[in-house]
């Protein structure tokens, strides 16, 4: 994956000419990945976005499930939790 300054999105057609190259890029700032830039094929564009929205939410569900595993709630913590939501 190819890495990309945010300054130099003002390069326009140097930005366009690498995406099309790379397909996809990470772009940073202060040189640290904020955000992600992936090619897409115009007429596929809603399609694409459903597809990146869906392998987001699965890579939040994974991490969750992670992070429960190496730190389990305790019983009041999850009792607490079901109360509060179905409360709201």
């Amino acid at each position: 994956m190819v890495y990309m300054a945010v300054k130099d999105l003002k390069k326009t057609r140097a930005f366009r000419e690498k995406l099309d190259q790379e397909g996809e890029l990470i772009l940073t700032k202060d040189g640290q990945p904020f955000a992600m830039m992936v090619g897409i094929d115009p007429e596929g564009a809603d399609e694409s976005l459903r597809e990146v929205r869906r392998a987001l939410f699965s890579s939040a569900v994974l991490r969750g499930r992670r992070k429960a595993a190496d730190n389990p709630p305790e019983e009041k913590e999850l009792e607490a939790e079901i109360a509060s939501a179905r409360a709201r």
